[in-house]
């Protein structure tokens, strides 16, 4: 059984990757695009904070494509 509010809170500590969160039983449309929201929304304040010099080490090309993917996601579920 998936912990959604941790899901919804910290969404990579739960899923590995954002498709996972597709394959996820036991969450609704609604909540699968409630947690993918917020995974881009973490992916974007990392990649501020990696452009800010606040984290170096971040790869931000991967985030680029987590965010790219969290999109195309979002847009799959939710066409409007």
């Amino acid at each position: 059984m998936i912990d959604l509010e941790k899901a919804l809170t910290s969404p990579s500590t739960v899923f590995k990757q954002p498709e996972d969160v597709m394959a996820a039983e036991g969450l609704n449309t609604e909540q699968k695009c409630q947690v993918l929201r917020q995974w881009g929304n973490d992916l974007r304040e990392l990649m501020v904070a990696t452009d800010e010099n606040m984290e170096p080490e971040a790869d931000s090309g991967r985030n680029a494509d987590l965010i790219t993917r969290v999109a195309a996601l979002l847009r799959e579920l939710d066409p409007d």
